[in-house]
């Protein structure tokens, strides 16, 4: 009797660590950090694609806002919150102003401070709205959808901008934490 109950709980230990073993490999092998660099690269050319159907010009890639951009992804995972205020009560010009960056802009008699769009969108088979997005191209589209159909942040997008940024880090659920930084 003994032997059948140990023999139980082993097949289902390893049945766990086999289980648990391949939720680690799925999630760490499908996000490289090629792929995550890959997703930023089609959620800015998305964007501006938004912006070129409209008659404005593109967005310039700028790396201290794609870094801008990055960080606050990261830190919305890595400090469990979703908002544009991040963990250290800080909204998108202060950390700007904290790592040196140009946060305030004169356009002729007004300043405008730097703008930022945030979203969630998992990689999953069934996204509403979106369908599978476990492609980094699918996942781009329905990320870049999803601002373009909410007026906020489709403003953004269509704002008076010369400069952006894109950041992009996936929780351990496959959660992608996406950051688009304006200047």
């Amino acid at each position: 009797m003994i032997i059948v109950i140990f023999g139980t709980m082993r097949k289902y230990s390893i049945r766990l660590f086999l289980t648990s073993l391949w939720t680690l490999f799925s999630l760490t092998s499908v996000f490289t950090q090629e792929d995550v660099e890959q997703m930023r690269q089609m959620i800015f050319e998305k964007t501006n694609a938004l912006r070129i159907e409209k008659g404005l010009s593109k967005l310039i890639r700028l790396d201290s806002l794609m870094d801008l951009a990055q960080l606050h992804s990261e830190n919305m995972v890595k400090h469990d919150f979703y908002s544009h205020v991040d963990h250290l009560g800080r909204n998108p010009v202060e950390r700007a102003e904290k790592y040196k960056l140009k946060a305030w802009v004169r356009k002729g008699n007004r300043f405008t401070g730097i703008a930022e769009n945030i979203a969630q969108t998992p990689w999953f088979e069934n996204v509403k709205g979106c369908g599978d997005t476990r492609s980094p191209e699918s996942l781009a589209e329905c990320m870049v959808s999803g601002w373009k159909n909410s007026p906020p942040h489709y403003k953004n997008i269509l704002g008076d901008f010369t400069y952006f940024g894109v950041g992009l880090y996936f929780d351990e659920k496959g959660m992608g934490f996406g950051t688009q930084n304006f200047r």
